[in-house]
């Protein structure tokens, strides 16, 4: 026969395996820009990210330096390829690398928020001066102070509780 602190304890942890589960809960989603055509692009909007409650928020801008169209079509668009010099996400700013062009910001409020980039083309697609880009992102969830606080108050319970056990 198993004590009542065990059943306690396996319960609690049950419980919170499944609050754990429920808040890991992201979304990654991806979003396109109409073609940029010129030799170089400045904030160049790109699409809208929405964010539900605090999260961290988390992608990357690509470009296609290829595009292959599947059947009846079967051809392919050779692009510029596309260096970002700079890149927002709302009012949160952050440069870009050339290569990855990546981004990271933690602790973002709920709202919408626009993705903007700024950039050059090198010229040297089958169609000079022409790109695709996008973002691909990843939004979060933060978990709340609330939700560390009542973890707290059932570890304390629990040793409350073991240390009472000991004791008898």
């Amino acid at each position: 026969m198993q004590s009542s602190f065990v059943k306690f304890a396996r319960r609690s942890a049950s419980v919170a395996a499944i609050l754990a589960a429920t808040s890991l809960n992201a979304s990654a989603l991806t979003i396109l820009a109409s073609p940029i055509t010129g030799s170089s692009f400045s904030n160049v909007t790109i699409g809208t990210i929405s964010v539900s409650s605090l999260s961290d928020l988390t992608g990357s801008l690509f470009a296609a330096t290829n595009v292959t169209f599947p059947d009846p079509f079967q051809f392919t668009l050779t692009l510029d390829q596309v260096t970002f010099t700079s890149g927002t996400v709302g009012a949160l700013i952050g440069d870009l690398d050339a290569t990855a062009a990546g981004f990271h910001f933690t602790n973002v409020a709920a709202g919408n928020y626009l993705v903007k980039a700024s950039g050059t083309l090198d010229g040297l697609g089958q169609y000079p001066g022409l790109a695709l880009i996008g973002a691909n992102y990843t939004v979060t969830p933060v978990p709340e102070p609330e939700t560390y606080a009542l973890m707290l108050a059932g570890l304390g319970i629990v040793g409350f509780v073991a240390l009472r056990r000991k004791a008898d």
